[in-house]
């Protein structure tokens, strides 16, 4: 096996890493401060990329993009996220867009690549999670529409999207075979943003949605009647090892911050590098962060190959997550007082990964679904 980074996609990183300490890194001490980047700083943002390459990575040739694969993607979002804001490069549509029929393709997939649509995701429900089969808004078929009915929660970036893909229930007595999947355009009839919910993590405020006899044209549908578990699952399977991608880049520079500090901090005479507990806390740190390393990249890599990587990413976003946790709290407390005060990201980063051990799936329900897999176990049982 080799695993070396290819020489080529080795260089684009250093140019994304670039642009992180060029476009990033001055921002950092006001969102420390402030917790958030304006819509405008964004959107400018993301022009410069775009003005310097840095667009649509990941998406297809045929389509307009840079087809850059899975394993450059992971590359890129962990370089990225080694700054607490964020960010991300447009031109990336969800996964489940490219399913869509020629006509949908033109009003939603290719303008989100242009960067003149974005779109949000809405599957979490109030009573339902990971419990796919028990999702309860519905979409009743009336003629040639479908009316909505029902709440979605804590979805990501919805104040900022302009279409929502939503999953419903078009035949309840099925349970996950009779889950649909739709594309609402915002400002719909009937179709609300409830109430922004607040959190512990910067620039994350997810909102609950509200559909009351949302009526959609068959055309909205997106695949066939039932055929939401297909696209959600390969949509969760992409977006659980693009999350395992973001712990590595938040735990690289958390540690890499402490190791400087442990050479600098120095207690009754000696640096506390010298101390064997803070040694350990960094050894531990560089041993679970390569592990992760791995497990990303081979879960990538194999997604390239055109392997499934279901079980893959399971068990990367599971490992990655709970490491990310445990390497900013241990960096914290390398850091004392100051880590927990906002002059430093790595506060702002301990409490950004908490929420990776809940989103796209829990811990718990990784583990489950880990060992059901070695199991050869169904949901049911």
């Amino acid at each position: 096996m080799d695993f070396r980074i290819p020489a080529e996609l080795s260089m684009f990183v250093d140019s994304v890493r670039r642009f992180r300490e060029r476009e990033l890194m001055p921002l950092e001490p006001r969102f420390l401060k402030e917790g958030k980047l304006s819509p405008e700083e964004r959107r400018a943002l993301q022009e410069r990329a775009r003005d310097q390459g840095l667009w649509a990575l990941d998406v297809p040739e045929e389509h307009g993009g840079q087809g850059m694969g899975t394993l450059a993607t992971c590359l890129v979002v962990e370089e990225l996220y080694k700054h607490p804001a964020m960010f991300e490069f447009g031109g990336s549509p969800e996964p489940v867009l490219y399913q869509a029929d020629e006509e949908q393709k033109k009003r939603y997939l290719y303008p989100v690549i242009a960067g003149e649509r974005r779109s949000c995701y809405a599957f979490t429900e109030p009573g339902t999670g990971s419990d796919f089969a028990r999702i309860a808004t519905t979409a009743v078929r009336s003629g040639d529409d479908w009316v909505i009915n029902g709440t979605k929660i804590f979805i990501s970036e919805v104040d900022r999207a302009d279409f929502c893909i939503l999953f419903a229930s078009t035949d309840p007595s099925a349970g996950g075979r009779g889950i649909t999947c739709f594309l609402v355009d915002m400002g719909t009839p009937g179709f609300e943003l409830s109430r922004p919910i607040p959190t512990m993590g910067d620039d994350w405020e997810p909102y609950e949605l509200s559909f009351s006899d949302c009526v959609v044209p068959d055309s909205a549908r997106l695949g066939e009647v039932g055929g939401g578990w297909a696209l959600a699952s390969h949509q969760l399977t992409h977006g659980r090892l693009k999350i395992a991608a973001f712990q590595l880049g938040i735990a690289q520079r958390c540690l890499d911050m402490a190791v400087e500090w442990a050479k600098q901090r120095v207690t009754w005479g000696k640096p506390i590098a010298t101390r064997q507990a803070v040694q350990w806390m960094l050894a531990d740190s560089a041993v679970e962060l390569d592990a992760a390393r791995f497990l990303v990249y081979r879960a990538a890599w194999m997604a390239d190959e055109g392997e499934h990587i279901r079980n893959e990413a399971f068990i990367a976003k599971l490992y990655a997550t709970e490491m990310a946790q445990r390497v900013t709290d241990r960096c914290l407390q390398i850091f004392g007082g100051l880590g927990y005060s906002r002059e430093l990201p790595i506060q702002s980063f301990y409490r950004q990964v908490r929420v990776w051990r809940i989103g796209h799936g829990s811990s718990e329900i990784h583990r489950w679904m880990i060992a059901r897999n070695l199991l050869g176990l169904s949901s049911r049982d």
